[in-house]
């Protein structure tokens, strides 16, 4: 099911696939981040109106323990928005503790509202880390793990 709340044309592309018997696990979507105020919450009111992330910051995010994720993933599913940059630049998703990679894992301009999904290993703590190279607010729903 696609649900929208405002009347939209709605394109759907598939990617790829898990088979059977895969060590992917699906879950109902849960947001686990929302950094704008007067926004909807998380699951658990945790990570939640943080405010806009500044350029150049990362921001640990717990994803295990949260939203039907266990403690033991070992990877994670997310669905990561960035909505109201203040220029255009990138996000880096990638796994608490580690080095931060050179690759990005969703591009955008000023102004832009876009989504990407990605699958992040879970690093120390159970987080996993997001850089952004240019002020924005961020909103994350998990949708699996391994």
């Amino acid at each position: 099911c696609v649900f929208t709340d405002a009347a939209t044309h709605l394109i759907a592309d598939v990617n790829g696939y898990f088979p059977a018997g895969s060590s992917f696990v699906p879950l109902v979507p849960g947001r686990l981040l929302e950094t704008r105020v007067g926004a909807g919450s998380t699951v658990d009111g945790l990570f939640w109106q943080l405010g806009a992330r500044g350029a150049g910051s990362t921001t640990e995010l717990v994803v295990a323990g949260r939203g039907g994720v266990p403690d033991d993933a070992v990877a994670v599913v997310l669905n990561l928005t960035v909505t109201g940059p203040s220029a255009g630049g990138y996000l880096t998703v990638f796994p608490c503790g580690s080095a931060q990679p050179t690759a990005s894992s969703l591009n955008f301009v000023a102004g832009q509202t876009v989504p990407n999904a990605v699958i992040a290993k879970v690093g120390v703590g159970g987080k996993v880390c997001v850089f952004t190279d240019a002020a924005t607010h961020l909103i994350a729903d998990v949708n699996g793990y391994f």
